[in-house]
């Protein structure tokens, strides 16, 4: 059947220019794609008056005015498949995004051309019954030849200018600097940039050795330099992953892959894993992904470079047309390797934790030691966890980094740990006997109902073990005046807990009342700061309320002796500050059982407050 003129209707001009694309920005993608083809290396694109006109220019080729006329075609083109650009409709793809086009040419040897193409025209005529062709010529004006610039050769010059004229206000959203900027890096064939990834180089020469055609051109927006991510490398692990997919013996696509230092989603744009194929992406990153139907963290940024002629882009280049079982077989890889990928997302998420160990070292840093401790001891668990890599020999240099960032984790969990402990071994040996002594009390508690518990878990609560003695006096005092503020200090203390009539008290009126008065304010006030033997003592004859027997009254005069050196002239201290005028043990040992309970307590008391006093002054 012959087709005619009439059954090609305006209506195929709404589908070329309108739907052929999925965001118009793409425009951008079908000039440069021309540029490219007609061997361009320098490529500029600004803004001029404003923001209302977008003006495309490079150093290709250019064209006669024959070429001119064919460019002009709809769906024919004299490209091959190894050019980039070969379908035919690209210099319409800018009829949906301003009023006008107008195309500026010129060629060596050759005069310089200019048509202008008026979009309006086309967009109100698109619903029309009139004939596409119609249409065209109305809206295509004719080619004029322009007269040469001063700085401009007959002989030499050759240069192509493509001027999308007052931007459509529908379109001003996208046509803007920052969007611009983003979409032409991270669709376009502009290089790495050596400055801030180191791996450029690298990468770079690893791709032209396996065969990836990448139009090397510099690309410049408003006098700026384009490069394509990622923008930065301090946020990967140091080790670069380079991976080859091959189908059927045929090596069909290479790629290249980074990890991020953090276990967590990467942000844009150094986010995400593309197809590319000649230095341009097709899709986004959701078309990777979606080869893989599990879950998948993205943590990694990388890049596919299709090799293979058998695997070709649709026109949108949004997808790839399924013309062959490679098709299938390459993204069925692909998918695979972002299962591996996932799985090394597990494996080092069991092994490294760069947030935590910055949250340990600020913890450090604001003396939050006991946080530090628990965060530590967190993180160990979790990496004596279990966990297998994944079986790709590619990413097996990446096992060997997260191995090495975990070990170097390790030694610097190692040396804070280690630090805390040396500096606060008495702190820490404080709280570990703290403990013994709970538990030993919870026994007793438990079978005899006591409310010694109670007591002293609501001073742990209100922190009361924190309230430590403190006096502001200068070391030269004399250890008489010292020990005499003391001596106020406890009286004072003693008063407000056992009451203003506690002094008066003989020792033949003491009684199980006065001795649980004087048990709750030693546990309450001075419980922690007690010698953990005496701590021991205390706690195992608690439940006994009728009296200390004789071998822990010498075992506290042991402590005693063994905590204070304990000469005449310390024991005239623990004289002074009861006021009695013989030895102190000689009283305990002739009291009554009755007596020596209450006067026990007494000592425990008063002989560690000296103790701590003593320490704090440093005497």
């Amino acid at each position: 059947m012959k087709y005619e003129n009439m059954f090609v209707g305006s209506r195929l001009m709404e589908t070329i220019t309108s739907g052929l694309y999925d965001g118009n920005l793409n425009c951008l993608r079908e000039y440069v794609q021309n540029s490219i083809d007609s061997h361009a290396k320098k490529i500029e694109i600004s803004f001029e008056n404003g923001t209302s006109n977008l003006v495309i220019r490079d150093n290709g080729s250019g064209m006669d005015r024959e070429e001119l006329i064919h460019s002009l075609g709809i769906g024919v083109s004299n490209k091959s498949e190894e050019d980039i650009g070969w379908r035919g409709v690209g210099i319409w793809s800018g009829v949906p995004v301003c009023r006008r086009i107008v195309i500026i040419t010129k060629k060596k040897e050759n005069s310089k051309y200019r048509i202008e193409i008026n979009n309006d025209l086309i967009r109100n005529e698109s619903l029309s019954n009139k004939s596409i062709l119609e249409i065209l010529s109305n809206a295509t004006g004719e080619i004029e030849d322009l007269s040469l610039g001063n700085n401009e050769s007959y002989e030499d010059d050759h240069f192509t200018i493509i001027r999308l004229e007052s931007i459509l206000p529908t379109q001003k959203y996208l046509f803007k600097n920052k969007l611009i900027v983003e979409y032409l890096s991270s669709e376009l064939p502009v290089p790495l940039n050596s400055k801030v990834f180191p791996y450029a180089g690298d990468i770079e020469g690893w791709l032209n050795e396996q065969g990836v055609q990448y139009p090397y051109v510099e690309i410049l927006f408003n006098n700026s330099k384009i490069y394509r991510p990622p923008t930065k490398s301090d946020i990967f692990l140091k080790c670069l992953v380079k991976k080859e997919f091959i189908i059927k013996n045929e090596l069909i696509a290479v790629g290249w892959f980074l990890a991020g230092l953090e276990n967590e989603k990467l942000k844009m744009p150094n986010c995400g894993i593309y197809f590319k194929k000649k230095g341009f992406t097709i899709g986004d990153t959701n078309l990777v992904l979606r080869q893989f139907s599990g879950m998948y963290h993205p943590w990694q940024y990388g890049e596919v470079h299709i090799i293979s002629p058998k695997i070709r882009e649709n026109a949108a280049r949004n997808n790839f047309e399924y013309n062959s079982g490679n098709v299938d077989l390459f993204l069925e890889e692909v998918g695979n390797f972002i299962k591996y990928l996932e799985q090394l997302n597990r494996y080092k998420s069991q092994r490294t934790s760069h947030k935590s160990i910055l949250k340990i070292k600020s913890n450090f840093e604001q003396k939050n030691l006991a946080s530090c401790l628990k965060d530590i001891k967190e993180i160990r668990r979790r990496f004596n966890y279990p966990v297998s890599f994944p079986k790709e020999s590619s990413l097996l240099p990446m096992k060997r980094a997260i191995d090495e960032e975990s070990n170097r984790e390790v030694g610097e969990l190692d040396a804070i740990e280690q630090f805390i402990i040396e500096d606060n071994k008495g702190e820490l040996q404080r709280e570990k006997e703290k403990k013994i002594i709970l538990k030993d009390m919870d026994i007793v508690n438990n079978a005899k109902g006591s409310k010694i518990q109670n007591i002293v878990r609501d001073a742990e609560i209100k922190n009361i073990s924190n309230e430590r003695d403190s006096l502001n006096v200068e070391q030269e005092r004399e250890t008489k005046d010292l020990l005499d503020k003391a001596n106020s200090k406890l009286d004072k203390n003693l008063s407000n807990k056992l009451g203003k009539e506690m002094g008066q008290i003989k020792i033949s009126e003491m009684n199980n009342k006065n001795f649980n008065i004087l048990s709750d304010f030693i546990l309450g006030r001075s419980y922690d700061y007690l010698d953990p033997r005496i701590k021991e003592i205390f706690a195992k004859n608690i439940e006994n309320t009728n009296v200390f027997v004789d071998t822990d009254l010498d075992s506290i005069r042991e402590i005693f002796l063994e905590k204070l050196n304990l000469d005449s002239n310390l024991l005239a201290l623990y004289n002074i500050l009861k006021n009695e005028d013989k030895d102190s043990f000689e009283l305990l040992e002739k009291a009554s059982p009755e007596e020596r309970k209450f006067i026990s307590l007494e000592m425990i008391l008063a002989v560690d407050l000296i103790y701590r006093l003593l320490k704090n002054f440093n005497y």
